[in-house]
């Protein structure tokens, strides 16, 4: 068997060494972060998707011909890499935005709030969602819910797609993502900004008792923030944590949900419903919470639709009939 580079792979490593090279040591220290955030709750998710699938395939009576491929050495090999390139994704992912404000210490908030307010009739549309759905049940129910679909829709779509049969539809799922998230990145480093919660913070203040997982959650990644600065400046040793970086612009809470819709469009219609309902929520649930600006949620959603059709073209460049195996 026959092992060439992926695109995704490509693509990755060469971002992966870019961040290794800047950082050096500081990076090997939260790849033990990135192996349990990104590795293993991929490798979990991918388990419980196949066991999922290999019910369905023994129930219509195609269960011997499921596991004859995901028990073949390509699907498997394919799986570890897939496995790794998350790992390494989740590695370089954050750091990039983690040294946002060491490679570029400025803000776009203020740009970012005056389009929101050329979008929205002359007002801030954070602010406007935040009093319209002020009523503290909601706002409980907002708090509570809004990490947990976006994690929870993640991890769902890492393990329908990481044990779906078709090699080719992993490989240009994960190319779209790794294209998303890591041009999300770099555009968190093109316009820095930290979000609404934290350039107007009170607005959000008097909210703390309907928003405290939410506030709680600002607060830690703030502290974090203060840590990688003081890190940069040399003024002593950090304790750094890889997944709690800050920026705004685009909006990957917004862009993941949305390309999973997409994605969901061709191999599962109910999903692609469930997430376009979900993308919606969270797109709301951005503003209302603070973590986003209008435009933050409108530029992922065109993230989302580039990425993806950039990952279909690589597929067909990558994926030829007579490369194609199954």
């Amino acid at each position: 068997m026959k092992l060439r580079p992926y695109f995704f792979e490509i693509v990755l490593y060469l971002n992966t060494a870019w961040v290794f090279w800047t950082v050096r040591g500081n990076a090997l220290l939260t790849m033990k972060e990135s192996a349990v955030n990104a590795g293993l709750q991929s490798l979990g998710a991918t388990l419980i998707g196949m066991l999922l699938r290999f019910l369905l395939a023994w129930r219509r009576r195609h269960g011997r011909r499921y596991i004859a491929i995901v028990t073949s050495p390509r699907w498997l090999t394919d799986t570890f890499r897939l496995l790794v390139g998350m790992i390494f994704l989740g590695e370089t992912y954050g750091w990039i935005k983690l040294l946002v404000p060491a490679l570029h210490p400025v803000f776009y908030d203020a740009a970012l709030y005056r389009i929101d307010a050329a979008i929205f009739f002359g007002m801030s549309p954070s602010i406007f969602f935040l009093q319209l759905f002020s009523n503290p049940r909601f706002l409980h129910f907002i708090d509570d819910a809004y990490l947990s679909f976006f994690f929870g829709g993640m991890l769902f779509a890492l393990g329908f797609f990481f044990s779906i049969p078709k090699r080719r539809v992993r490989i240009t799922f994960v190319t779209s993502s790794v294209l998303m998230w890591l041009s999300g990145a770099w555009l968190y480093m093109l316009i820095p900004s930290l979000g609404p919660a934290y350039r107007f913070p009170d607005v959000w203040f008097p909210y703390v008792k309907e928003l405290p997982r939410t506030q709680l959650t600002q607060a830690m990644l703030m502290r974090n923030y203060q840590a990688v600065i003081r890190l940069v400046r040399g003024l002593g040793p950090e304790k750094i944590t890889l997944s709690y970086g800050i920026a705004a612009f685009p909006s990957l809470h917004v862009a993941t949900q949305v390309q999973i819709a997409m994605w969901m469009r061709k191999w599962w219609r109910p999903g692609a419903i469930l997430f376009t309902l979900t993308a919606f929520f969270v797109f709301i649930g951005s503003m209302i919470t603070g973590w986003h600006y209008l435009i933050d949620g409108i530029a992922g959603i065109a993230l989302a639709w580039v990425s993806y059709a950039a990952a279909h073209w690589v597929a067909r460049k990558e994926f030829r009939p007579s490369r194609a195996r199954f």
